[in-house]
């Protein structure tokens, strides 16, 4: 893979990560003073589960890049993640520090609830929290993402 076709992915993959950053901003102000329906709860916690699956798309693109092999083990969730996180495993960037490891870790379980469980069960109280953050989470990730994007550029002009 050629980094322009890098680069150009991750920008489409961001361009639909700000489509559902966007939905879910707009959803916490349509229930910000009423009681959450299940449809509501279940809308919620897709949205953060395709913002996180978002994360990971770009995540194992980077991989691919760098022709780093995708994590095989049942937790490959984690391991994925873990991979840009410092020490990242070389050659790959650090992307996550410790808040936004924080932060995206607690993305990654709506994920797992989405896929295995029932969105309407989650408390909704973390789904609100979730969705509070999501706009700061999404600033600081992508903000870091072009950093490294940048030095990658640089790299290759070389």
């Amino acid at each position: 893979m050629k980094f322009a076709e890098l680069r150009e992915e991750i920008e489409i993959e961001s361009k639909r990560m700000e489509i559902v950053v966007q939905e879910i901003i707009k959803l916490d102000e349509d229930t910000s003073h009423t009681e959450a329906t299940h449809r509501e709860k279940t809308a919620a916690s897709a949205y953060l589960a395709q913002f996180y699956n978002g994360v990971e798309n770009t995540l194992k693109r980077l991989c691919r890049f760098y022709e780093v092999p995708l994590p095989t083990s049942s937790t490959w969730h984690i391991d994925l993640f873990r991979r840009f996180c410092s020490p990242p495993k070389e050659p790959l960037p650090v992307l996550f520090g410790d808040t936004l490891i924080t932060d995206m870790a607690g993305l990654r379980k709506f994920r797992h609830v989405v896929h295995h469980g029932y969105g309407f069960q989650l408390d909704w109280d973390r789904l609100v929290e979730g969705m509070k953050k999501i706009e700061s989470v999404f600033g600081r990730y992508k903000s870091v993402l072009l950093v490294e994007l940048s030095k990658m550029e640089d790299e290759n002009k070389a």
